[in-house]
């Protein structure tokens, strides 16, 4: 057969696009099998995505891609020709007796998130003229002709289903009415199961502030349009909101996927009636997105820092067992604290606020609810631990070189970065974290907003959705510099708003009711300000770090933000790190 179709190279994926991969395969299948499950296997193209996998030679159904991604540098997929479009099909079904041959029992099509099918089903990418664009029913032909081309090698009582995205959130892409006519047809060939998802892969970055369940609508209509099985998929992520879903009718199943990377025992835990032993997925797109996925790297998880860390010894006893103190329980503190425990070591947490640290203020805003689970979650397993004593107070140098601890992790957090800043009095002036956590004074209705990163950006929100005029204010010539998928959903959000921008100033002073901002050239403007709010970043603080390890034999250990500010990521991570090594 002509090699003219690409295959994708992937550093970590699967791959059934040749027999030599059969026997991997079929381990995989029996391994599955053997702990009781269905063994099924979904199959996938990325089409216009493969430069996200490593792809030299980037294909399509015309030469057209996200915008975004044009102007941040991707590659314009090449046009498929008439003879490739047959060959990929063929391909297509090649890989799926493979996978049969190899003891798979069902297939899925993956005809959604931008892969190859939703190529040629957005009006917006398809701009053929051929049988292969134009009308629906054309720019659909290459999924039926796949659906046709798997059921004639397989079988046609062989279960094939498929994935579809209901909206692409994409301009002038795919949208629901057109996809309910897809399953339909999708249906009158016989696939034997639809899941269903929303957005690509380029517009991923749009969940992080969408609600949990937010997709129940679409797939309602999907299930009221066929009577195959419907798959309801995207951010569920509890067993309440999956029964209620189910006791609703929005579909027959619930797919879950990152919800079973935080927490792998999440079906059984459900199952058993154990939903608030479930570590929570909190929807934040760092590991399994920006550090995984669009990173070309294994696929990581925030909450859960053992996934895939295949080259790492499991959780076992400490040969020996020690006293130690944690400062702080936050996310690096709590997942510290658990870890040690469960090696049998004696633990002692200080915390002198309450359980989350700055997941406290985190978890405010709506679209991050997700993490105020998870700070029940630790303080359930924690307060529920006999090994672990809980002491609610702040924990200083002596209290931890005198109580008798043979290691201490410090998890104590950053602390707020503070502006020396003229004032009057005439402005109400305060910090965004006592804004977020409600230990705020009145604010006025005009409020600029101190820096420009994520929790400038999710503060001016939040203020927004009080009602309130924003700019905000950014000292760096770029707003939401970073390209997390946080900082793109925001970015997207506050330009649907009229919160306005200024960037390249800082601020100076607060009089006179008003905001005085100076760029860096000496040139002031003043922007009217009833309140300022500072959102200026956190500060590492290591100083008791570095004074335990100067003046006691303790072995000690600084974690998260205390010893480097990021994200919540690498605070539970070396939480871990830190209680396995002791």
């Amino acid at each position: 057969m002509d090699n003219a179709v690409p295959v994708p190279m992937t550093s970590c994926g699967l791959r059934a696009d040749s027999d030599e991969y059969v026997a991997g395969l079929t381990l995989l299948a029996e391994a599955v099998k053997q702990h009781g499950a269905v063994a099924g296997m979904q199959i996938a193209h990325p089409g216009r995505d493969a430069g996200f996998v490593g792809s030299a030679d980037v294909i399509g159904a015309s030469p057209i891609t996200y915008e975004p991604w044009y102007e941040a540098g991707a590659k314009v997929p090449r046009e498929l020709t008439m003879d490739e479009i047959h060959e990929l099909v063929e391909r297509f079904g090649d890989a799926a007796l493979r996978c049969k041959h190899a003891g798979f029992q069902i297939i899925e099509i993956h005809g959604a998130a931008g892969c190859i099918p939703t190529n040629f089903l957005s009006p917006h990418d398809n701009q053929r003229t051929d049988m292969y664009g134009g009308s629906l029913h054309n720019r659909m032909r290459l999924l039926l002709e796949i659906v046709r081309n798997m059921k004639k090698k397989c079988g046609p009582d062989f279960p094939i289903g498929v994935k579809l995205s209901t909206e692409d959130w994409e301009p002038e892409g795919i949208r629901i009415e057109e996809t309910i006519e897809v399953a339909k047809a999708l249906e009158k060939e016989g696939v034997s199961h639809l899941n269903i998802m929303g957005g690509t892969h380029a517009t991923a970055s749009m969940e992080f502030l969408l609600p949990n369940a937010y997709n129940a609508e679409h797939t309602k209509m999907i299930k009221d349009a066929v009577n195959i099985p419907v798959f309801i998929g995207h951010n569920v992520f509890t067993p309440e909101d999956a029964e209620r879903l189910l006791e609703e009718g929005v579909g027959d199943y619930v797919a879950l996927g990152r919800s079973q990377l935080a927490d792998p025992c999440w079906a059984k835990k459900a199952k058993e009636g154990k939903a608030e032993d479930i570590k929570p997925c909190i929807n934040c797109l760092i590991g399994c997105l920006d550090r995984g996925l669009l990173s070309h790297t294994p696929i990581h998880c925030t909450v859960n820092p053992t996934l895939y860390k295949f080259e790492g010894p499991e959780i076992t006893p400490a040969e020996e067992q020690k006293n130690v103190a944690v400062v702080g329980a936050g996310p690096a503190g709590s997942e510290a604290a658990l870890t040690l425990a469960k090696r049998g070591h004696k633990v002692t947490i200080f915390e002198k606020r309450d359980f989350g640290g700055a997941m406290i203020e985190a978890s405010v805003p709506d679209n991050k609810s997700n993490i105020r689970r998870l700070i029940q979650y630790y303080k359930n397993h924690i307060e529920a631990n006999d090994a672990i004593t809980i002491v609610k107070e702040e924990a200083d140098f002596d209290k931890i070189a005198n109580g008798g601890f043979d290691a201490v992790i410090l998890a104590i957090g950053g602390k707020t970065r503070t502006l020396k800043v003229a004032e009057d009095g005439k402005n109400t002036l305060i910090y965004a974290n006592d804004y977020l956590n409600g230990s705020k004074k009145a604010i006025g209705d005009k409020v600029v907003v101190i820096g420009g990163g994520i929790t400038g950006a999710e503060t001016a929100l939040e203020l927004k959705n009080e009602g309130k005029d924003v700019t905000i204010v950014e000292m760096a010539d770029q707003f939401l510099a970073s390209n997390s998928s946080a900082c793109q959903a925001y970015s997207i959000s506050i330009s649907q708003t009229d919160i306005k921008i200024i960037t390249g100033k800082r601020l100076v002073a607060a009089e006179n009711g008003n905001a005085v901002v100076m760029d860096r050239w000496g040139n002031t403007t003043e922007l009217e300000a009833d309140s300022i709010v500072i959102a200026a970043g956190f500060m590492p603080q290591y100083e008791l770090a570095e004074q335990l390890e100067n003046e006691t034999e303790l072995e000690v250990y600084n974690v998260g933000d205390s010893k480097q500010v990021r994200q919540i990521y690498d605070a539970i991570h070396e939480g871990f790190v830190a209680a396995r090594q002791i």
